[in-house]
């Protein structure tokens, strides 16, 4: 660009500026014209610095049985086809006791071929035929759906199961006292069909959770020590069918309710 088009540019630009004009001195009249060159001659396809988006919250999902098997620590989940049933699914879930969760947790472990290093039953839950459990290690979580009437027999057959090992689980986060923390959600599969679980933390004042699906479904969380976990039946995500969205409404410890995501 020639000294000429350079100046005929600035007066084209000086006489819009609202701000009274000044003089310029030869050198600032020089740096001027060689800033003015600079920014032409970026190419026109150079990335132009922007401010960063803001995280979201991670939502991890397993939809098919190869996805994940390469990923560092995380195992292959047992994930199965057919099915669109689960009928017995209640929206309320039935807590285990302490000998029935042990005994879910074992046979978790068992499906898996995953030693007993102690973990902690974080939720075990009951809805129709069908048993969740959540299993929390120093940094490993195991997750299981199977049915009620499996649980605590040799698990041949594991097209009626799910189950998925994450051996590098993020420590807790830090929940606000009427908060939730969603950390992790699937997609799975059983001979049953296809569902969707969600699973996180609460803070001290939560003392119930419900799950509102864009599918429609009202679900009550198990919430325990501090932990909430859910799951529902659902359709296999494809271009005609989408994946579920979902929100949350805790209910809190002096009565009122408050809607969250």
């Amino acid at each position: 660009m020639s000294k000429h088009d350079t100046e005929a540019v600035t007066a084209a630009l000086r006489s819009l500026d609202p701000a009274a004009t000044a003089q310029l001195s030869s050198e600032e009249r020089l740096r001027a014209e060689e800033t003015f060159t600079r920014i032409v001659a970026t190419p026109h396809d150079q990335p132009v610095a922007s401010e960063p988006a803001r995280p979201r919250r991670r939502r991890a999902h397993l939809l098919v049985a190869g996805a994940l098997a390469g990923a560092a620590g995380i195992a292959a989940p047992v994930l199965l086809s057919g099915g669109t049933a689960y009928g017995s699914w209640t929206k309320t879930p039935t807590t285990l006791d302490a000998s029935e969760a042990a005994e879910a947790a074992a046979t978790c472990r068992s499906v898996q071929d995953l030693p007993n290093r102690g973990e902690r039953v974080a939720v075990a839950e009951r809805r129709g035929g069908w048993t969740y459990v959540v299993l929390n290690g120093a940094t490993t979580e195991t997750v299981c759906l199977m049915p009620q009437d499996l649980i605590g027999k040799d698990p041949a057959d594991r097209s009626q199961f799910f189950g998925s090992h994450d051996t590098d689980r993020p420590a807790p986060p830090s929940v606000e006292a009427d908060g939730i923390e969603e950390t992790g959600s699937i997609q799975g599969s059983t001979d049953e069909g296809w569902f969707v679980s969600v699973e996180g933390y609460v803070g001290a004042d939560v003392t119930g959770v419900t799950v509102h699906t864009s599918s429609g479904l009202e679900i009550e969380a198990s919430v325990t020590d501090g932990r909430y976990a859910a799951w529902w039946p659902s359709e296999e995500q494809s271009s005609e069918n989408p994946a579920e969205t979902w929100t949350y409404t805790v209910h809190l410890t002096d009565g009122t309710i408050r809607k969250v995501g």
